[in-house]
């Protein structure tokens, strides 16, 4: 299914939600705007597009329409920005804020709101900003959009995503002002308009583990530890579920805090090891406010090595002032002006500055002839082609999502659940598959190797996990050869499926095949231009898995040297991948007798085990590292 007219979807949700254009337009654009968007005169970006959607308690999907080049710009820049904000990478989530600023936020108060939240979020984590700008700046990008609201009574308003976590950093903001009645006045209206919320479940986990992160500060400040510690560490284990790592840090502090409170002296040890640890190893400043803290308000035995180890400064960002978004417009454009931006406009352009030919781009997912009125508008692609276009194009769908059918959003939530969910029964497994098959029955090629591969990696044979695998590849890549992959252009599915076969080949004993395609896979992603959304979405997997395999097959100095390709900026915002491969590069490095670098290696490993779940293994790691190479160290 082609992606759906923007006016139709929002008289559809108005209507079914019930509302008048003035409740759906209340603070988000005038009256008459609406009016001209639902008749089809105005577009709308898609900050204001979602914000609409939220209103009416829709789904959260975004248009991939904009009003010019600019506006694209400043959308995919917020989406990075907040990308690394979540990886605790600030300076590079400073520049990003930085250059949005410069262009002026596209003209565009929505994409001025979203900066406004960033902004604050980065001033409190770089632990140098001033509490009480922080709160005025929230409360300016609150009623850009709720310019009435009343911060003990707004349970019942409909709001959007934007909205709600401003309001929960602004209720962390009151209670570091000394405010806590009405830090609390305020969380517990966040959490009723959560719970009644109908966003996707991992929007509403994050939003919820981030609601839950202020409470426990609450109860922690009011000296309640118990009920701290059940706050927090809920939601600490549902985000290691999810792979979610941006909350973890703190979210891992906490519950130790609270444990060494409560005089659990152990657990509390593993809680703020391995967030001080962590932070420290993906260059976080929040391993020096970590040790400040333990020093100066907390009685915890800091180890000679924690004291030791060089930690990132906190360096202070400029505050922004907040005159110059007085002015911005509200998103919403004249759809005969020629500057509108479409996703054709996008990959058309993409596809000409990388000098990728329309046959190379296309193989396998459609003509040359349908990727050329893709590009000029005439057609528009269904959702799954799209996705697939822009990720050979070297850019992360997940900046976009696409309005489809209820078969679409079915099997995209059964999608999901594979990657997120925790590993499920057989027969659950079983369910989900013979779901998703059926939901394949159209004849999209793109949804049906989505299933094969997904049947695949459920078969306990590594042969024919490669066989199925294969298949499902051959339906994009039919003529692919491993040798020819340089010269061509790879969804995240097919980069997705040569990382399993890499794998399998190991298994399977075939370790010259396993390690050949990880070595292709690297040079496709130094050859190739890819951004950073896309690369985030499969490359720390690569590394961690190459790395292992190496190791495996006792490929030391080939692990070693591979080091020198390894982009740890990326890995780095990867804390689950990093640990994985730390582990393995931590033994290597021990063998060529570098015990200094292997012992850090092995500590930071250990501490982001111990942060995503998997606690054992720090413990698996001292043993080896003592028995084989005699290295003691202290954690």
């Amino acid at each position: 299914m082609g992606v759906r007219s923007t006016k139709d979807i929002i008289r559809e949700v108005r209507h079914k939600a019930g509302l008048t254009q003035e409740q759906m337009a209340d603070g988000i654009c005038s009256l008459q705007a609406l009016s001209r968007i639902e008749t089809g005169v105005s577009g709308v970006s898609p900050s204001t597009f979602q914000a609409l959607m939220e209103r009416a308690g829709a789904p959260c999907h975004r248009f991939p329409v904009f009003a010019g080049w600019e506006d694209f710009d400043c959308y995919y820049r917020l989406k990075r920005a907040s990308f690394y904000l979540d990886a605790w990478q600030l300076p590079r989530a400073w520049e990003e804020l930085r250059g949005i600023e410069e262009t002026g936020w596209a003209n565009n108060r929505l994409y001025g709101q979203e900066w406004l939240l960033l902004h604050c979020r980065l001033q409190f984590r770089s632990y140098c900003g001033s509490h009480q700008l922080i709160r005025e700046a929230l409360l300016d990008a609150l009623h850009m959009t709720q310019p009435g609201i009343c911060l003990s009574s707004f349970q019942n308003l409909m709001l959007s995503q934007m909205e709600i976590r401003l309001l929960t950093t602004l209720a962390q903001e009151e209670l570091y002002l000394g405010r806590p009645d009405s830090c609390l006045v305020i969380h517990r209206q966040v959490e009723e308009c959560l719970a009644n919320s109908k966003f996707t479940y991992l929007e509403k986990e994050r939003m919820q583990a981030e609601a839950a992160l202020v409470y426990a500060k609450y109860l922690v400040a009011l000296g309640e530890y118990a009920a701290g510690l059940e706050a927090v560490d809920y939601h600490r284990q549902r985000m290691t579920a999810n792979v979610e790592c941006a909350p973890l840090f703190e979210l891992c502090f906490l519950t130790g805090l609270c444990h060494h409170h409560l005089g659990n002296q152990d657990k509390a040890d593993v809680f703020l090891k391995a967030a001080f640890y962590s932070a420290q190893a993906v260059d976080s400043c929040y391993a020096a406010v970590c040790r400040e803290y333990l020093y100066q308000r907390t009685n915890f035995p800091v180890t000679e090595y924690m004291r030791s180890l060089e930690t990132v400064p906190l360096e202070a960002y400029p505050f922004p002032g907040t005159d110059a978004l007085s002015g911005l417009a509200d998103g919403v454009y004249d759809t005969d002006s020629p500057d509108i931006y479409t996703l054709g406009d996008l990959i058309r352009d993409l596809r000409t500055e990388q000098k990728i030919s329309q046959k190379t781009l296309g193989v396998g997912l459609c003509s040359t002839s349908k990727l050329s009125k893709i590009e000029t508008g005439d057609l528009q692609p269904d959702i799954a082609l799209a996705e697939a276009l822009l990720q050979r194009l070297g850019m992360s769908e997940r900046a976009f999502t696409f309005w489809g059918n209820e078969k679409d959003a079915r099997f995209y939530e059964l999608k999901f659940r594979f990657i997120h969910e925790p590993p499920v029964s057989k027969e659950t497994r079983r369910k989900y598959l013979a779901e998703m098959g059926r939901l394949t029955d159209g004849g999209n090629t793109l949804y049906r190797q989505e299933y094969l591969v997904d049947f695949a990696l459920g078969l306990e044979n590594p042969r024919e996990r490669i066989q199925r695998l294969s298949e499902a590849l051959r339906l994009t890549l039919p003529n692919f050869d491993i040798y020819d992959m340089p010269g061509c252009r790879l969804t995240w599915q097919e980069l997705s499926i040569l990382n399993n076969m890499a794998l399998c080949y190991q298994l399977a004993g075939e370790q010259w095949m396993s390690t050949l395609y990880y070595s292709h896979i690297l040079h496709y992603v130094e050859k190739n231009r890819l951004d950073v959304l896309f690369l985030s979405t499969f490359l720390p997997n690569v590394y961690c898995q190459y790395c292992r395999t190496l190791y495996r097959i006792k490929h030391r100095d080939e692990l070693i040297a591979m080091s020198g390709r390894i982009d740890m900026a990326a890995l780095k915002c990867s804390p689950t991948n990093l640990g994985g491969y730390l582990f393995y590069y931590a033994q290597v490095l021990a063998e060529a007798s570098r015990t200094e670098d292997a012992v850090r290696a092995a500590v930071q490993s250990w501490a982001l085990n111990d942060l995503i779940g998997l606690f054992r293994n720090g413990s698996c790691l001292r043993k080896s590292l003592q028995e084989e190479f005699a290295i003691e160290f202290e954690y």
